[in-house]
């Protein structure tokens, strides 16, 4: 399949814009991605169980811990309150809703189906259960410095990402940073794409005000009241800016004996390197922190700027060769219908081992030298050229280019590496599709109704424009129920 046109990338917006740093937010943006229209949906506890939250993962009380009734899996949930918000509000928080559905990138949490029902809307997100930056600090605090730099590095490209995409995180802080294995080298982002004001309007958030959120606030913030404050690209950049110096020394850039000294000390806007922690760091490293941490906010560097800094250029991982398997996945890749590529991202997220999960990102990770999150033709030229000759390492890339490159964006994401190299024979196969079916089959009757089948469409999230025809494409004799014997034939028909 061709590209039709170029799908190009956003830079970062105007410092001061509100909201979602765009000017230009309903007709640039919108046309990105598909219509969202939210539907009445059954009961969220008609799917999963409410848990108790261990409030070191987090002090939000929006956030909720839910486990699923068919596979036990545990994820996170956010409740938003409908009926308070105006109807502005409402489509202002549908279209950042939509957004958040399309985002798929190694470094943020993946926001999977949601339910509506009595003027409420949950949205379902994956669950790291490996902790967050704050409540592992001592045992992140002893890993070695080229670790710690690249967990920055792994902030900076989620960040990167939603900023090209026109979104702001607007909550970075050591809490936001969540381990996605047990050594603490992989992290993704979460809490992003809200804005604040319309937190404390539908999900009774009021800021905290403790030292921890505080300190990774821009002066910008403490000019403007909560309601006036609009969250921006370049507050994102003065958080991570403290991140960084914080990972460099062990201590925030600013601070004081209380939360009103640490105010002060941020809006004088002076930062300290004169300790003893500094006197072997380079002067580059030096000069980008003291630049994400000016006062002024068009002075401080774009998120893509931060990632291609010359003191980070010498940190490339070292090229090694791929798994041949893999690659040969990725060469022999054909782009399948809408319904197969959402069947295997739904299989993927749902029930594919966390061995796997594993292999795959090791192996994302080996092309992905600048740690952006995703890749290049020039990363894996440099990786297939240890494998082939030049001109041929060359005709290799440009097909695996063609035929995964879908969203023809010059970039392989990492749901599109997933989709080339997940292992069909292993996963999209007669005993995972039954295993499926039994899931879906709530009652257990051995068929599946209408309601059943649009909620196992509307979960691998299938624009609600073409519901109905793949609907009935499962029900192919028309009678409203589907056999196992009819799910198993279209499914295995689409492989």
């Amino acid at each position: 399949m061709g590209c039709t046109a170029t799908k190009q990338a956003k830079s970062d917006s105007k410092p001061n814009s509100p909201l979602n740093d765009s000017s230009n937010k309903t007709n640039e943006r919108d046309n990105l991605v598909p219509a969202f229209i939210i539907q009445e949906t059954e009961k969220i506890e008609s799917d999963y169980i409410f848990h108790a939250l261990d409030p070191l993962i987090t002090q939000r009380n929006y956030i909720k811990k839910i486990v699923s009734k068919s596979n036990n899996s545990s994820r996170i949930v956010k409740v938003f309150s409908f009926k308070i918000l105006t109807t502005s509000e409402r489509q202002e928080l549908i279209r950042i809703i939509n957004q958040m559905i399309q985002i798929k990138h190694l470094n943020l949490v993946n926001t999977l189906p949601y339910y509506y029902n009595d003027d409420h809307l949950y949205l379902v997100q994956e669950f790291c259960d490996c902790g967050n930056l704050l409540s592992q600090l001592d045992k992140f605090g002893q890993l070695q410095y080229h670790t710690m730099i690249d967990v920055f590095l792994q902030i900076m490209a989620g960040l990167q990402y939603l900023h090209n995409q026109g979104i702001v995180h607007g909550n970075i802080q050591l809490d936001s940073i969540v381990f996605t294995n047990k050594s603490l080298e992989n992290i993704k982002l979460i809490d992003f794409g809200i804005p604040n004001t319309i937190k404390s309007i539908c999900m009774s958030w009021k800021p905290s005000n403790s030292i921890q959120d505080i300190s990774v606030k821009p002066p910008e913030f403490f000019k403007q009241t909560i309601n006036s404050y609009y969250q921006t690209q370049k507050a994102d950049i003065w958080s991570c800016g403290c991140l960084l110096y914080f990972f460099l020394t062990s201590h925030m850039p600013f601070q004081g004996r209380d939360s009103q000294a640490i105010k002060t000390a941020i809006q004088r806007g002076v930062v300290n390197f004169e300790g003893q922690e500094w006197a072997s760091i380079n002067t580059d490293m030096k000069q980008l922190v003291s630049k994400m941490l000016s006062s002024n906010p068009q002075l401080r560097p774009t998120a893509t700027e931060v990632i291609n800094n010359p003191v980070f250029l010498n940190r490339n991982r070292i090229v090694t060769k791929p798994n041949k398997q893999l690659s040969k996945h990725m060469k022999d890749f054909k782009q399948q219908s809408q319904m197969q590529n959402a069947m295997l991202n739904y299989i993927a997220e749902n029930m594919m081992s966390d061995q796997d999960k594993k292999k795959l990102m090791d192996e994302f990770q080996k092309f992905d030298l600048n740690k952006d999150g995703l890749l290049t033709k020039e990363e894996l030229l440099k990786v297939y050229k240890t494998m082939f000759s030049s001109e041929k390492a060359i005709q290799e890339v440009d097909t695996i280019f063609k035929k995964i490159d879908q969203n023809c964006s010059g970039r392989i994401d990492y749901q599109e590496f997933i989709l080339a190299t997940i292992d069909q024979k292993k996963y999209f196969n007669k005993e995972k599709l039954l295993m499926l079916f039994q899931q879906i089959d709530r009652d257990h009757s051995g068929q599946l109704n209408n309601q059943e089948v649009k909620k196992l469409l509307r979960d691998m999230q299938i624009p609600k424009d073409k519901l109905d025809n793949l609907s009935k494409q499962l029900d192919q004799n028309g009678d409203g129920q589907i056999t196992q014997e009819e799910f198993l034939e279209i499914m295995l028909q689409l492989s």
